[in-house]
């Protein structure tokens, strides 16, 4: 795969240039809560964009799954911060017109929060499962593991000061 010296030079543009100075020990993957769950871990992202392998670096769920926990960074041992990598490669990804493949969850979460201030589980899940139905079979047996336990509200209680809590979402969602 062909190196992309200028989305190299981007990456390290936006998460700082002390990301040159990674000696891949892996200290980044074995910190995050969600490694088990990411191809590629985010030590392997980093060698990516060092590399300047645009394509590998932002077609994966990788960038999707980071919790922003920032364990990576308080423990690496370079003082390399792994989010600010994943936050950019996110930042080009969007600017790219990627997304991921649960941006339709994420709109109607947001959704959801703007209209009511808070989500209520069982509208979110069935309106996903209009746009996702695969997820049904998985989404039924955990409903009926929670249902019995009083874990899923049947209707959905608006909050007060609905009204800041949209105007928020919506300037989060200017920039």
């Amino acid at each position: 795969m062909a190196r992309d010296e200028k989305f190299k030079q981007e990456v390290l543009r936006l998460a700082g240039t002390e990301v040159r100075t990674c000696i891949q020990c892996g200290t980044c993957s074995a910190s995050c809560p969600t490694a088990s769950l990411m191809d590629p871990s985010i030590r392997r992202l980093i060698k990516l964009c060092l590399e300047g392998k645009r394509e590998e670096a932002l077609h994966n769920e990788t960038l999707w799954l980071c919790t922003s926990c920032l364990l990576c960074t308080v423990r690496c041992p370079r003082g390399i911060r792994p989010k600010a990598v994943v936050s950019a490669l996110k930042d080009i990804a969007e600017r790219a017109g990627l997304q991921s493949k649960d941006a339709s969850y994420e709109q109607f979460f947001l959704k959801q929060i703007k209209d009511f201030g808070r989500i209520a589980e069982l509208s979110l899940t069935a309106e996903f499962l209009l746009v996702f139905p695969q997820g049904a079979v998985q989404s039924m047996q955990m409903g009926l593991e929670l249902l019995p336990r009083g874990k899923i509200d049947l209707k959905i209680e608006k909050i007060n000061g609905r009204d800041e809590v949209k105007r928020i979402v919506e300037e989060l969602g200017k920039k």
